[in-house]
């Protein structure tokens, strides 16, 4: 994919992390709909805390085999101080070794610990392999369905 429309420079690109807050639209069922992308590391912790007051909803990805990291938590607990229930994406899903129950066990407790409330403890989450565009509610590789 050569494309991306958040990754935009080349250290972004090459190692499909974000550096510089980025946001882009789509349109979906008429409705518009505004994506942003921040920076996960406490080091850019003002941009992170400007950006969750002005969005409604949040996406927290997390890797199917990493698990949640560091910054993981600095993000989840911005996006719950702003009382926002994340949308949990376990994305790279198709790889080999991922552990996708283990995952969201980990985020299940990372919640807990930030102090998330019992509405934002019914997250939803969905499986995903956004290099291969699928998606599934099922943490089973062979029930992705093509999401573009």
């Amino acid at each position: 994919m050569d494309e991306r429309a958040m990754d935009s420079n080349d250290i972004e690109k090459e190692r499909g992390i974000t550096i510089l807050a980025k946001n882009t639209a789509v349109a979906y069922n008429g409705t518009r709909i505004n994506i942003m992308d921040t920076p996960g590391h406490a080091d850019f912790g003002g941009e992170v805390e400007r950006i969750m007051k002005m969005v409604d909803g949040v996406v927290l990805v997390v890797d199917a085999y990493e698990g949640t990291m560091p910054q993981t938590r600095f993000v989840l607990k911005k996006a719950l101080e702003q009382n926002l229930t994340p949308i949990v994406v376990v994305n790279k899903i198709d790889k080999p070794s991922t552990r996708p129950e283990e995952v969201v066990d980990e985020v299940l407790e990372l919640f807990i610990e930030l102090g998330a409330d019992d509405d934002q403890l019914e997250f939803p989450v969905v499986y995903a392999s956004a290099i291969n565009g699928t998606s599934s509610l099922s943490d089973n590789p062979d029930d992705q369905e093509e999401t573009w």
